[in-house]
This record gives structure tokens, sequence and C-alpha cells, in this order.
């Protein structure tokens, strides 16, 4: 064997190791490393599970650019769903009322998943910088002339009373989306059919 193929079956012998130290230290010892943290998600459910069912469905969300009217349509959406249910609904509108039983908490665990969720709960839920977002929007309050603090569980912007929370509607809604303005202008380009 010339001293060339030697270093070159050394070498190959060499990476073969390596590459054998590298899969058997993947395959065990594993539950022997130190807990880390990491950014993972948890492992998903198995494909057949309700909690995959319900992972993989996202309820409707009512973008910025959509009013009180879409979010009165999805919220039709998700009545008709309890009727389907056999659930009696009495009512209409805002002044709908259900009688809670068995039946009725059954059929909300099917249709809770149609009832819609508004673009700054959608914010609340998704976004990892919500809270400094908030933060902002308050500041943004405060500059137009709102008492008003960041805080609560689930966190909120909080005001003294209805009232001034009422007053500062309009003024909050603008606060909002100026704070928000990236996530406005991703919801604008992705707008999801409407009900």
């Amino acid at each position: 064997m010339s001293q060339n193929d030697r270093r070159s079956s050394a070498r190959n012998a060499a990476v073969g190791s390596v590459v054998t130290l590298y899969l058997v230290a993947g395959c065990t010892g594993a539950q022997d490393a130190p807990e880390v943290a990491t950014l993972r998600s948890a492992a998903p459910p198995p494909a057949s599970s309700p909690a995959a069912a319900a992972a993989a469905a996202e309820r409707p969300f009512v973008r910025p650019d959509q009013g009180a009217a879409d979010f009165d349509r999805y919220v039709d959406v998700f009545y008709r769903c309890l009727i389907d249910e056999g659930v009696k609904v009495i009512g209409t509108g805002v002044k709908r009322e259900i009688k809670e039983d068995a039946r009725t908490a059954a059929a909300k665990r099917k249709c809770d998943i149609l009832y819609p969720e508004t673009w700054m709960e959608h914010e609340r839920r998704t976004n990892p910088e919500f809270t400094d977002l908030l933060r902002e929007t308050a500041k943004c309050l405060k500059e137009h002339g709102h008492d008003v603090t960041v805080g609560g569980d689930p966190i909120s912007l909080r005001y003294g009373d209805n009232t001034s929370a009422n007053q500062a509607y309009d003024d909050e809604q603008a606060c909002q989306r100026e704070a928000f303005h990236e996530s406005v202008e991703r919801y604008r380009d992705s707008a999801p059919p409407t009900p």
C-alpha cells in the first residue's frame, strides 16, 4: 500500500470514527443531559386527538379594517352552530340568551372555535411584543389627555371607570393602530374570508 493510500485510508477511518461517535452520542445520553431552556414548542399531540384538531383550527378574528358588522356576522355563525347542536337561543343580537346545561356545555365546546376574537385579542395571544406595544398605546393615550395604565391579567389598558374608557374609545383605536402598525399592515395584506 502506498503512502498516499495509507493516508487516505487513515483519513477515512478517522472521519468514520467521528461520524460514528456523533451518531452514538445523538442516540444515547440525551436523557442524562441537563435541562436547557429553548424556544421550541412542545411536541404536537397525535393527529387523531381532539387537542390536535383544536390546535389546527383557529378562531376567526376581526381585523383592524373590519368593524362591528363583521364581528356580528361571526357571532351569528357561532349561534347557528349552537342551534344546530340543539341549544335553544332566545333573543337576537347582543341580547341573546341561552340556558346553561350539559347540552349547552357540550355544544359550546364544539362551537367555541367559531366565536370571533378581536385583532387585539389575537395580538395578545400571538405577538411576543404585545406588552411593549400596549405600553406604547398607553403612552399615546396619555399624550391625548387620558388617564390610563397597563396591567391586569390578562394584561390590558386600564381606565378609572367606564366613562373614561368610553371617552377614550376613538383615541384608543387610533393609538392601537399606531403602536401595532406592523401587525395592522400584515392583517391588511392577508385578509381572511368573511363568513
